[in-house]
């Protein structure tokens, strides 16, 4: 029998996130963004509960594309505050764009995100080496680090706790537990 974290076990949709999603390394400031705005949506809320939610929002927010989503306006943030397949906190929808925004600025500026993020970990996943199987890390010195480098770039909602989540969701931090048939997979 195949072994996984223990929070995956609690239901088919944090087993999927699990097993497809949660700690694979991603390279791409499109697949980054994706997994930053999932921690900010996540921040207070059932992770089950969000990645049952996110696919209907994806339409809604223009399938998570950051140019599309750095350009929206008061108008769009508005409808979006209104649309019943949103997740409606005015706070995280603001700080998705704004964070979209800060992505396009580097950009522009012929900085990749996906280059500056790895970059806060030597390009290499860090490996927590979770011997315990009974929660996911929730704070690491290298999340208070990066999440003190995020701020100083301006993003936001981003703070140690979800900056900590965000890492080990794109696979920066490897926080699957030792015996977890992915640990080794993403190390």
């Amino acid at each position: 029998m195949r072994e996984s974290c223990q929070w995956a076990t609690v239901s088919p949709v944090l087993k999927k996130y699990h097993d497809q999603v949660w700690g694979r390394p991603v390279f791409t400031d499109q697949a980054l963004f994706e997994s930053l705005t999932r921690q900010v949506f996540q921040s207070g809320l059932k992770m089950q509960m969000v990645l049952a939610k996110l696919p209907e929002m994806a339409p809604v927010m223009d399938d998570w594309q950051i140019e599309a989503i750095s350009r929206y306006s008061e108008a769009k943030v508005q409808q979006l505050l209104q649309d019943p397949l949103m997740i409606k906190n005015e706070r995280k929808v603001r700080s998705v764009i704004h964070n979209a925004r800060i992505i396009q600025q580097m950009a522009q500026h012929k900085q990749s995100f996906s280059d500056w993020l790895w970059a806060q970990v030597g390009f290499v996943p860090l490996d927590l080496q979770q011997r315990t199987n009974t929660k996911v890390l929730v704070q690491h010195p290298v999340a208070k680090r990066v999440c003190q480098e995020m701020k100083a770039q301006g993003f936001e909602f981003v703070g140690p706790r979800n900056v900590s989540f965000f890492l080990q969701d794109a696979g920066l931090l490897n926080g699957h537990w030792v015996n977890c048939e992915y640990y080794q997979k993403w190390n």
